[in-house]
């Protein structure tokens, strides 16, 4: 207990930078993955585009963050002319790798509504765009939003990875005071102690989104 008091400020600046960097992983993996879905649902496709996009979040499942993030900082670099800082390298492998994921539980949002529901729409003098916007995407947003918290909890997590880029995370000061102090043991439940509480913060926040957008039942 000694050690995490005498550490704290340094493991609070681990914390700051995790958020951070969960946030802007976060939101941009959320705005492409979706996007992305969107155009590979069923009732949305667009001929060719929508195979390409499929493919490209293929890979992006299929190739491990691990392997992405070492591929942004230093294969990319390389090929653009342009070095990353681990910071940005960190946001942008993790929003690509989650924004696949994304992609697919918002199509298999879209998909699991009835076509009822774009009749409907189309009924009420709604083009395809309208209906999508006013009635379709705020029914998959709340259907969804359980599988979106598992997919953040995910990202939360992921931010661990980044610290084999040097970054100084949550992950990455728990390493270092150990590599000057010799006390594995409780700077390492230190460290687990703290992602504990972002993801006890993260779930109650999605409970809170549930609960603001669930329908009343009659």
């Amino acid at each position: 207990m000694n050690y995490l008091i005498e550490f704290l400020p340094l493991f609070f600046k681990g914390v700051v930078m995790t958020i951070q960097i969960f946030l802007a992983a976060t939101f941009f993996s959320y705005i492409v993955g979706t996007l992305c879905g969107v155009f590979i649902c069923n009732h949305l496709k667009l001929p060719l585009i929508s195979s390409i996009i499929e493919m490209i979040t293929f890979i992006l499942r299929a190739v491990p963050f691990y392997v992405q993030l070492l591929i942004v900082y230093f294969v990319l670099p390389d090929l653009i002319g342009y070095n990353f800082n681990p910071f940005v390298a960190s946001i942008l492998a993790l929003g690509m790798c989650s924004s696949g994921y994304i992609a697919q539980i918002t199509r298999g949002g879209i998909n699991s509504l009835h076509l009822s529901q774009w009749e409907a729409a189309y009924v009420l003098g709604l083009n395809k765009i309208q209906s999508f916007i006013y009635i379709i995407f705020p029914q998959t947003f709340k259907n969804v939003l359980p599988m979106v918290n598992n997919e953040c909890d995910s990202i939360l997590k992921s931010t661990a990875v980044t610290s084999s880029i040097g970054l100084l995370e949550l992950t990455r000061v728990g390493m270092n005071i150990i590599s000057r102090e010799m006390q594995p043991i409780p700077i390492y439940l230190g460290v687990a102690f703290f992602y504990i509480c972002l993801s006890f913060l993260l779930n109650l926040s999605t409970r809170y989104l549930e609960r603001r957008f669930s329908y009343a039942k009659t």
